[in-house]
């Protein structure tokens, strides 16, 4: 899924995902919904929310391990001054940090040139 390392993910949208996923899958195979097949049994892939979340990840690695110099860098961390919206605030930071909690994995171990290795072999 090209350019989904940025995608700020709401359950519903993660949810709406995987449901088209599976109804892709099961037409392609021919596979109707009442024959109850999951669709790693059907061609063995992980589900599209779990693909996003590892892609994610890695952008993330990617970004830790640049200079602090960095703008890239620096974005992650900018707090805008000034006043803020009216109503609730928006969730920007959790996301990764959510995906870290769901796959196993801490924020130091981005620093890591394994970080790749450990993200492919997370399942959530």
């Amino acid at each position: 899924m090209h350019g989904s390392e940025t995608w700020p993910m709401k359950v519903e949208h993660e949810l709406k995902m995987n449901r088209t996923e599976m109804s892709m899958i099961r037409w392609m195979c021919r596979v109707k919904l009442n024959e109850r097949k999951k669709s790693e049994e059907l061609l063995g892939l992980e589900p599209v929310s779990l693909m996003i979340k590892k892609s994610r990840l890695r952008w993330f690695g990617h970004v830790e391990r640049k200079d602090d110099n960095d703008w890239v860098k620096r974005c992650m961390t900018w707090e805008v001054e000034g006043i803020g919206q009216r109503g609730r605030p928006k969730r920007s930071g959790g996301i990764v940090k959510n995906d870290l909690e769901n796959l196993g994995l801490s924020q130091k171990d981005a620093q890591s040139r394994k970080w790749r290795r450990r993200i492919k072999g997370a399942t959530g």
